[in-house]
């Protein structure tokens, strides 16, 4: 993010250098072209491209508009919805903007609308959907599972098992329903649409809980068996339709044993969990039944995606159990909510 920060913050201020005029407004205005700020597919590597011309606008992307007469841009919309815009990102001649990711883009105008204090100009360019968004799919499916694929924007898909590329059984614009390939562990799950691709960040095959424990989970439970304990809460998900509610009295913990028989750990560098609780508060973290390396994972009340690395943890060569006690050290405790427990492939 800072160095495209850097990248955008050069190119506003070499356009300012270059107007003779410097921040006043040159009464004309009017768009001569617009580049993506960055282009990377992120299935072919080494191909990452900036400030490239484009004629198509993806929602949720950010993009450069070039012209005059922007100096006193009071808004800027697209297919009728406004994006937010920073005004240090506008200059006379250049607009830096990050597209809405909710702009209209079926049956619609395909229409760039900027208004400023001098007038309003209208120009045509083609809206298109975001890149898909990835929000569950079962993460250790069995070569010829069935599984649906849940997200957004999946106009005319195509997915692929690493780079195994798989034709869909059916889909909408929110479900994809294909047939899993064989030879799919360590390989991620990618889907394009007519604006990109996305690669979600799991690996297949390693999820320890994933809507309900799996085979890598050897057992669980609690230090205080009398805390109530969820593994199948169906409210608010972070990935999938299930997650872990577990209601911890102050400083109790929760383990799980796993069966490191079932994967390689060389192949992983750590372990993944996304987080939040009922009120603000922390876990400690340890594994191997080794509690004096503990790190501690501070959340909020919305999800969080976090990553606890091995060499964090003394660098094990084996996994065979993880611990989370509550550590917020409030009387009463916390109700803590897990999901997406995995490990992450280096």
């Amino acid at each position: 993010m800072v160095l495209k920060f850097c990248f955008l913050a050069s190119i506003l201020l070499l356009s300012s250098c270059s107007n003779d005029e410097g921040s006043s407004s040159s009464g004309k205005l009017a768009v001569t072209g617009i580049t993506k700020s960055v282009i990377d597919d992120p299935l072919v590597e080494g191909d990452r491209q900036v400030d490239v011309p484009t004629d198509v606008i993806n929602a949720g992307n950010t993009y450069i508009i070039r012209g005059s007469g922007f100096s006193t841009l009071q808004s800027i919309s697209f297919n009728g919805l406004e994006s937010s815009f920073n005004p240090t990102l506008v200059t006379d001649n250049v607009i830096v903007i990050s597209v809405d990711q909710d702009t209209p883009y079926f049956n619609e105008m395909d229409e760039l609308k900027i208004v400023t204090k001098v007038g309003t100009l209208k120009y045509t360019v083609k809206v298109r959907p975001p890149s898909p968004n990835i929000s569950g799919f079962p993460i250790n499916p069995k070569p010829g599972d069935i599984i649906t694929i849940k997200g957004e924007y999946f106009l005319r898909p195509i997915v692929n098992f690493g780079t195994t590329a798989v034709e869909p059984i059916s889909s909408t614009l929110t479900e994809i329903t294909v047939k899993v390939p064989e030879d799919i562990l360590y390989k991620k799950l990618s889907v394009t649409n007519v604006s990109g691709t996305t690669v979600a960040a799991q690996t297949f095959g390693s999820a320890i809980y994933d809507d309900a424990y799996t085979s890598l989970k050897a057992y669980d439970g609690l230090w205080d068996a009398t805390n109530p304990y969820n593994v199948a809460y169906d409210k608010d998900p972070r990935q999938g339709s299930k997650s872990i509610s577990w209601k911890a009295g102050q400083w109790n913990g929760l383990y799980i044993g796993i069966d490191n028989s079932k994967f390689d750990i060389s192949k992983y560098k750590g372990i993944r969990i996304s987080l939040k609780g009922q009120n603000p508060g922390s876990v400690g973290v340890f594994i191997n039944g080794n509690d004096k390396i503990k790190p501690v994972i501070n959340f909020t009340s919305e999800w969080a995606n976090i990553e606890i690395l091995f060499n964090a943890l003394d660098s094990p060569t084996e996994l065979t159990q993880i611990t989370f006690q509550e550590f917020g050290g409030k009387e009463g405790g916390n109700t803590i909510y897990i999901d997406d427990l995995g490990l992450i492939l280096k």
